[in-house]
């Protein structure tokens, strides 16, 4: 039997911040795997993140540079907690308050802990995402 849900971490370095989730394999399996491959040699990788312009934030990006195309079920209605990949922007994105996006996004996930510590990053700052099963 393969494993479908992981546990997806995001820490934010310097910040001592970390916002953790479960992804599941089967709502976005491209996507899945292009992260699981990135993760698997050291068990993580780091990329660059920051938020939505504008005053009040309603996303962070983590921008993951996997060059995937589209899914098969675009995700038009994000809800708090909620994580997707955006092709267009090439990242995930870490849904803090119901954005209103003018391109593709796929579900792949949702936030379990660690949502508050989104709204006061500063953009730029660098993020260490992890990827393990949940057993």
């Amino acid at each position: 039997m393969s494993q479908t849900l992981f546990e997806i971490s995001f820490s934010f370095i310097g910040t001592g911040k970390v916002v953790k989730g479960e992804i599941e394999r089967n709502k976005c399996p491209q996507t899945f795997e292009a992260i699981r491959d990135k993760t698997r040699e050291k068990g993580f990788f780091t990329v660059r993140s920051r938020g939505n312009i504008g005053l009040k934030r309603t996303y962070w990006m983590a921008l993951i540079n996997l060059r995937k195309g589209g899914e098969k079920n675009q995700y038009k209605n994000m809800k708090n907690g909620d994580i997707v990949y955006c092709p267009r922007q090439d990242a995930l994105f870490l849904v803090l308050e119901n954005p209103k996006l003018n391109y593709p996004a796929f579900y792949i996930g949702k936030i379990t802990e660690g949502i508050e510590n989104l709204s006061n990053l500063q953009n730029g700052v660098m993020c260490k995402i992890e990827l393990k099963d949940i057993t």
